[in-house]
C-alpha cells in the first residue's frame, strides 16, 4: 500500500511540475506576441488570433489543472474515513 500511495504522489509531482511548465511557456508565449506585436504590428490578423486563442486557453488549462490540484490535495488532507458523520439523515414522512 505505501508503494501505491508513493506512486501515486510521484505522479502527481510530475502533473503539476507539466502545468507550471506550460503555465511559464504560455506566459512567456503571451509576452512575445505582445512585445512583437508591438515593434512590428499585426502583419497576419487570423495568425495572431489563432496565437492570441491558444495562448490564453494553454494558460487557462494550466492554471485551473494546477487549482484543481491543489482543491484534491486539501480535500484529501482533510478527509478522515473513520469521522462520524455529524448529522444523520432520515427518510422524509410521506403520509
Amino acid at each position: 500500500m505505501p508503494t501505491q500511495h508513493k506512486d501515486i504522489k510521484s505522479q502527481r509531482v510530475q502533473i503539476y511540475f507539466d502545468c507550471i511548465c506550460g503555465t511559464i511557456c504560455s506566459i512567456s508565449a503571451l509576452i512575445g506576441i505582445f512585445f512583437s506585436t508591438q515593434q512590428e504590428g499585426i502583419l497576419n490578423p487570423a495568425n495572431f488570433t489563432l496565437g492570441l486563442i491558444f495562448s490564453f486557453g494553454y494558460l487557462g488549462i494550466s492554471i485551473f489543472v494546477i487549482g484543481l490540484g491543489i482543491y484534491t490535495y486539501y480535500r484529501e488532507k482533510n478527509f478522515n474515513p473513520e469521522a462520524i458523520p455529524k448529522k444523520k439523515l432520515k427518510a422524509p414522512m410521506v403520509g
